[in-house]
C-alpha cells in the first residue's frame, strides 16, 4: 500500500469507527488543554534551570549532568536547539505540551493492545483530562517526555513478549535506552519489564533456547546505550544520599499521594479509581494472566522501591509519573467487567464525558490563577520599587535563576545577591553602607535550611514588607 493509499484508509478508518472518531477528538482536546495558557505561568525553579542549563554548549549540559544535576542531559540537549527559535516560557515548554498531546493516542494504543478499542479510549480520556498530566505538559521539564516514551516502550514490549520478534525487542532496547537518557528513575520500570519476560517466557525459554537471544539482544543494546551513564547516576547517587532528605513525601504517604495526585487531585476519586484499577486487574485476570502480572509488577515494584528510596533520598509523586500508562489502562480495563450493552459505544461516550466532569472544577482553577510562584509579575514589582544601588538578597540562593530570568539588576542599577545562610547573609550585609537591602524569601528556604537558623535570623534583623504568590519581601 503507498502513501496516498494509507492516508485514504486512515481516513476511512475515521469516518467508520466510533472509537477512533472519540480518539481524534481527545487528541484536539488534549491540544488544546496543553497550549491554552502555556506561557501564563512564569518560569519557577525547575524551569529557570533548565533556561540556564539548556543556554549552555552541549558539552557543558554533558559536565552540568556529571556534577550537578541528578537528571541526564537529553532533555536539555533538546531544549537547547529549543532556544534557537526564541527565549520564553513557551517555547520551553513547546516540547512537553507537544509531547503530552502526542501521548493519549498512545494510551489509546496500549489500551487496545491490552484489551480492545473501548479500554484505549477510556485510557485515552483518563490522560486527555489528567491535570497531574496537563500541569507537567505545561512545565519545561522532562516528565511528559518520559510518560510519552515509556508508553512507547510498553506498546513494542507487549508486541515483543507476543511475538517474540528481534525487531520488537531491539526498539524495546533503544527505547528504554533513550527513557533512560531523559530520566533516571526510568531504570526500575524497564527493569521490572525483563523481569516479567523471565517470569511469563521461562517455559518457552527451557524448551528452545534460541528464544532466549530477542530478550538478551534488547537487554545488551540497553546497557551498551546507557554505559556513558552508569558511573555518572551511581556517583550522583551516593553525593545525594549522603545526606538525609530535607523535602519531598516520605515513606507509604508516598503511595497516597501519588494516586491522590493521578486522580483529579482528589481523595475520593482516588479511593474511586483504585477500586475500579483493582477490578480491572480481575477483568486483565480472567483474560490474560500474563498482563495482569505485569500490571501488579509495574505498580507495586517501584512504588514500593519508592517508599523506600524516600528514607535516603528526595522522592516525588511526579517520578512516578510513567506510571499513568499502567494506571489508567488498569483502571479501563474495569469496563470489562460491564454487562453487555446493546449500545455498548454510547456507553463509552459517557464515562468520557462522565471523566472529563470529574477533572473540570480543577481544571477550571488551574486556568485561572498562577499555579507556580509567579517570579515574573515579583521581579516588575521589585523594579518599579527599588532605588539605584539597593541590594537584593534572594533567599535560597538558587532563586536567583528563577529571579535572575525576568530581572534585570544592570538596568535598574541594583545589585542581587543569592545566600542560604546567615553567614552568607551577614557577609553581604556587611558590604551594605547606605544601601538599602531587600530580602526575598521563598517557602523552601525549610528544604535548603532545616536548621531554621536563616528565618530566625530574618525574624529577628527584618521585618516582612509583603508578599507575593510564595514570594516573601523582607527590609532591615
Amino acid at each position: 500500500m503507498n502513501e496516498e493509499n494509507k492516508i485514504w484508509h486512515y481516513i476511512r478508518a475515521i469516518k467508520t469507527d466510533f472509537a477512533l472518531q472519540i480518539l481524534v477528538a481527545l487528541v484536539i482536546i488534549g491540544f488544546f488543554l496543553r497550549f491554552y495558557h502555556l506561557g501564563f505561568n512564569s518560569l519557577w525553579l525547575d524551569e529557570a534551570f533548565t533556561y540556564y542549563s539548556s543556554n549552555e554548549s552541549i558539552l557543558q549540559i554533558w559536565e552540568t549532568t556529571k556534577t550537578g544535576d541528578f537528571h541526564p542531559p537529553l532533555f536539555h540537549w533538546i531544549e537547547h536547539f529549543m532556544l534557537y527559535l526564541g527565549n520564553n516560557e513557551f517555547i520551553l515548554r513547546f516540547i512537553p505540551a507537544v509531547v503530552g498531546t502526542l501521548t493519549i493516542p498512545l494510551f489509546y494504543i496500549f489500551g487496545k493492545e491490552v484489551m480492545n478499542k473501548n479500554v484505549g479510549v477510556i485510557s485515552a480520556a483518563l490522560l486527555t483530562f489528567s491535570p497531574f498530566h496537563i500541569y507537567y505538559s505545561q512545565e519545561a521539564y522532562s516528565y511528559s517526555l518520559v510518560v510519552f516514551v515509556f508508553s512507547l516502550i510498553l506498546i513494542f514490549y507487549m508486541r515483543a513478549i507476543c511475538d517474540n520478534k528481534r525487531k520488537d525487542w531491539i526498539i524495546v532496547g533503544l527505547l528504554s535506552a533513550v527513557g533512560f537518557w531523559i530520566h533516571y528513575y526510568v531504570a526500575i520500570p524497564i527493569a521490572v519489564l525483563f523481569l516479567h519476560a523471565i517470569l511469563t517466557k521461562i517455559p518457552e525459554f527451557q524448551k528452545d533456547k534460541r528464544s532466549w537471544k530477542n530478550p538478551l539482544l534488547s537487554l545488551i543494546l540497553f546497557l551498551v546505550c546507557i554505559a556513558p551513564l552508569i558511573l555518572v547516576v551511581i556517583e550522583r547517587y551516593f553525593t545525594l544520599t549522603s545526606k538525609p532528605p530535607t523535602y519531598g513525601v516520605f515513606g507509604l504517604a508516598l503511595i497516597t499521594e501519588t494516586f491522590i495526585r493521578f486522580s483529579a487531585l482528589t481523595p475520593l476519586v482516588a479511593v474511586v479509581f483504585v477500586l475500579l484499577f483493582v477490578i480491572g486487574l480481575f477483568s486483565l485476570y480472567k483474560i490474560r494472566k500474563s498482563y495482569c502480572l505485569l500490571f501488579i509488577l509495574l505498580i507495586t515494584i517501584p512504588l514500593g522501591l519508592s517508599v523506600a528510596i524516600s528514607s535516603i533520598m528526595t522522592m516525588n509523586p511526579r517520578y512516578l509519573l510513567y506510571l499513568l500508562a499502567i494506571f489508567y489502562t488498569g483502571i479501563a480495563s474495569s469496563y470489562c467487567m460491564l454487562p453487555r450493552f446493546p449500545l455498548k459505544k454510547w456507553v463509552v461516550l459517557l464515562i468520557v464525558i462522565g471523566i472529563a466532569a470529574i477533572n473540570a472544577p480543577i481544571l477550571a482553577g488551574y486556568y485561572q490563577t498562577p499555579i507556580k510562584d509567579d517570579w515574573r509579575s515579583y521581579s516588575s514589582i521589585i523594579a518599579e520599587n527599588t532605588r539605584e544601588g539597593d541590594f537584593i538578597i534572594l533567599i535560597p540562593e538558587y532563586n536567583k535563576m528563577p529571579f535572575g530570568y525576568y530581572y534585570d539588576n544592570v538596568t535598574d542599577h541594583t545589585s542581587v545577591f543569592g545566600a542560604t545562610t546567615p553567614d552568607q547573609i551577614e557577609q553581604i550585609v556587611a558590604q551594605q553602607g547606605n544601601n538599602t537591602i531587600i530580602y526575598v524569601l521563598t517557602n523552601d528556604i525549610t528544604a535548603a535550611n532545616p536548621e531554621g537558623d536563616t528565618v530566625n535570623w530574618l525574624n529577628e534583623n527584618t521585618e516582612v514588607v509583603g508578599q507575593y504568590t510564595n514570594i516573601y519581601t523582607f527590609i532591615s
